[in-house]
């Protein structure tokens, strides 16, 4: 264990869930004192959601999926049968509140706020990330973490000046971005100059963004941390003692015994917590990418992109590309659409001719779970002892260091580094 602080003062903290949420949870406590054991249902951490995301560390690029953009865009979208958006109705009522929160989110002060309270989360995670990345022996081996800085293609020239008020608030914040014209946005990725990289309208070029494996950074963190694994149990349910959550009961039928429990399981938090008689509003988003193998290394991107009228993002992982996109409601489905594969596969050939071998495209599927606005939830729940850090949506590895510190801060006792309103539990 590393640790530099004693506000944990040697205190056993229980955290469920592996992923990069958790592993990074795991990561500030141990380095504020705390002893710590990570639960989850996978046999190895970085799994399940957070395996093949789509890598991209977005620290100044944080807007909201609740726009009121993405409002008039969702009839066209759900028309489409090749739509970036998908969704499923279902017969329950938490869906159908989710749906109306996020309907009611997408107002530009809604937006406003929601922008500057991510940016205020993403910029500690920056710092956060970077200070272990540092100071932690060892911890960068083998991350193919990187900063070529980040390029967002805008194929509809409408959307200038709902982009250009987007980027006034976040450099407001203190992010440092411009609009280029298309022939920039060629100079600056040269392998879109190929082919042109389709029609161009403009685009947003942040020279301080970065890439990282999640799944490896995960697993890194949990190494890091000293953390006692208990892995390829399943958390089955809180014991709660005179009001208080004092135990985990495993799948394996054995029981954790800790001071503190963190709750950070992506997609099955909701359920634990319902056990409990609360369901936060939460409603998992599925995602899909591949990793495919670069053969043509100057005709695949150095930079990140992001091609925001597909919704797809890329992001060169070393000898790797990672390429992810597409938003689909549909609960807890896990099942892979191959039509969903084949669209990413098209997209690289017809971006990045060349670059790239699609005889084992490596497709995944994970399940982002997203408050209805885009803000995580981070703090304390109504019960003593358990807390959560959940929700982060599509930005969850870009957010992981930044929730990590302030969630450990708070159960620290200590002043935390940013203002936590924004992402307190509902009463």
């Amino acid at each position: 264990m590393i640790a530099n602080t004693s506000r944990g003062a040697g205190r056993h903290v229980c955290i469920v869930g592996a992923g990069i949420i958790g592993c990074a949870t795991a990561m500030a406590l141990s380095r504020d004192g705390w002893r710590v054991t990570l639960v989850d249902a996978q046999a190895t951490p970085g799994q399940g959601e957070t395996r093949a995301n789509g890598a991209q560390l977005s620290y100044s690029y944080v807007e909201p999926l609740a726009t009121p953009a993405a409002l008039r865009a969702l009839p066209g979208w759900l028309l489409s049968a090749d739509s970036p958006l998908r969704w499923r109705p279902r017969n329950d009522w938490a869906h159908w509140r989710w749906l109306a929160a996020f309907v009611a989110s997408c107002r530009w002060p809604q937006v406003r706020r929601t922008t500057d309270a991510l940016l205020s989360l993403s910029a500690l995670s920056r710092d956060t990330l970077q200070s272990w990345l540092d100071t932690v022996p060892g911890l960068a081996a083998g991350t193919l973490h990187a900063r070529p800085g980040k390029l967002v293609l805008y194929r509809d020239a409408a959307a200038r000046p709902s982009v250009q008020r987007q980027l006034g608030w976040q450099r407001e914040m203190g992010c440092v971005q411009r609009v280029v014209e298309a022939d920039e946005c060629r100079a600056l990725e040269p392998a879109l100059a190929v082919t042109g990289g389709g029609d161009i309208a403009f685009g947003v070029w942040t020279d301080s963004e970065a890439v990282v494996d999640a799944a490896l950074l995960a697993q890194a963190l949990a190494r890091a941390s000293g953390a006692m694994m208990r892995l390829g149990d399943t958390a089955l349910r809180f014991e709660q003692r005179d009001g208080r959550v004092h135990a985990l009961q495993l799948s394996s039928t054995q029981r954790i015994d800790a001071d503190a429990f963190v709750l950070a399981a992506g997609p099955a938090a909701r359920a634990l917590l319902q056990a409990l008689g609360w369901a936060p509003l939460v409603e998992p988003i599925k995602g899909y990418s591949i990793t495919l193998p670069v053969l043509e290394p100057n005709a695949a991107p150095r930079v990140s992109v992001t091609d925001q009228g597909r919704k797809l993002v890329y992001a060169r992982l070393g000898e790797q590309l990672r390429v992810a996109g597409f938003a689909e409601l549909c609960g807890t489905d896990r099942s892979l659409d191959p039509r969903r594969i084949d669209a990413l596969c098209k997209a690289v050939r017809e971006t990045f001719p060349g670059a790239c071998g699609f005889d084992d495209p490596k497709p995944w599927v994970g399940l982002r779970p997203a408050t209805p606005g885009g803000r995580p939830l981070i703090g304390a729940t109504r019960w003593p002892g358990l807390w959560l850090n959940a929700g982060h949506g599509a930005l969850g590895l870009t957010l992981a260091g930044g929730s990590a510190a302030l969630l450990s801060s708070l159960m620290g006792g200590q002043a935390p580094a940013i203002d936590p309103l924004p992402y307190r539990l509902p009463a």
